[in-house]
């Protein structure tokens, strides 16, 4: 892998390249909301239905370092179940880079749903006094009582809002707890939302050198931002490895309608 653009760029592919420093650069310190998505090139989010038809070795790379930066992973209640999320399991060697940089040897996974479409079964809310307790970030109006009495017996639930998950709210909720760096690992409904409550500070995006074809859904999804311009963002750093480029952005704060780019509209979460 070859940086080509960021503080250390080197075109050289037999250069070596320190992925942890080169995500860690102006995030470990200030922290904040980061995204990562894998796309194809042609801006499918799924190849097969799931995002590891996408997935190259590389990114495989970039999304182990991600985490290993991160204080919390959080994804949508439609990506754990898709996905089939557990709890983070953690090599020795990573724990030793998680606690090199400042962080918890142990990484908590938080969930995002306002209807609590979840299962108390799972083995991500199943008690172990070995890790951390999951988090779900959900509504007062979410889930019968029933459920949340079954969910809290291996998950902290916070209720962000009355009907409706206030995204704002959720950050607060994590950052409250000393998570102020945060992994958001989707899905598209999810980011948009985050994006569109102007929560999100940095997306890492991989592109993997696939035309996956008509079908797939972008890394964004839901309903229009009206209004708006969308969001713009910066480019901090470009990696390469075997045609696949990995993309690091942060978000700018633009008044609406400036430019192309302005930001769009603060919302709620209306997923799942």
């Amino acid at each position: 892998m070859r940086e080509l653009l960021g503080p250390s760029a080197d075109p050289d592919p037999d250069s070596a390249l320190d992925l942890h420093a080169f995500y860690a650069t102006d995030w470990l310190e200030p922290g904040g909301l980061r995204v990562n998505f894998v796309s194809s090139v042609d801006g499918a989010v799924t190849a097969g239905g799931l995002s590891r038809g996408l997935q190259t070795p590389g990114d495989n790379k970039v999304f182990a370092v991600l985490r290993d930066l991160a204080d919390v992973v959080v994804a949508g209640a439609g990506t754990i179940s898709a996905e089939k999320y557990g709890p983070v399991k953690l090599s020795p060697a990573r724990v030793t880079a998680r606690t090199e940089h400042g962080l918890p040897p142990q990484l908590p996974v938080a969930v995002i749903s306002r209807a609590l479409n979840l299962d108390p079964a799972s083995e991500l809310f199943t008690p172990a006094s070995e890790r951390p307790r999951a988090i779900v970030l959900t509504c007062a109006a979410g889930g019968t009582p029933e459920l949340r009495r079954r969910l809290s017996q291996g998950a902290e639930i916070i209720d962000c809002g009355d009907s409706e998950v206030d995204l704002t709210l959720a950050r607060a909720a994590l950052t409250e707890r000393g998570h102020t760096r945060i992994l958001c690992e989707g899905g598209p409904r999810l980011f948009a939302d985050l994006a569109a409550a102007g929560v999100v500070d940095e997306l890492c995006l991989s592109l993997s050198p696939l035309l996956a074809g008509p079908g797939s859904g972008r890394i964004t999804a839901g309903t229009a931002w009206p209004g708006s311009d969308g969001l713009a963002l910066t480019l901090r750093g470009l990696l390469e490895e075997d045609g696949a480029l990995f993309l690091r952005y942060r978000s700018q704060v633009v008044p609406a309608g400036a430019g192309r780019a302005g930001n769009p509209p603060r919302g709620r979460l209306m997923g799942d």
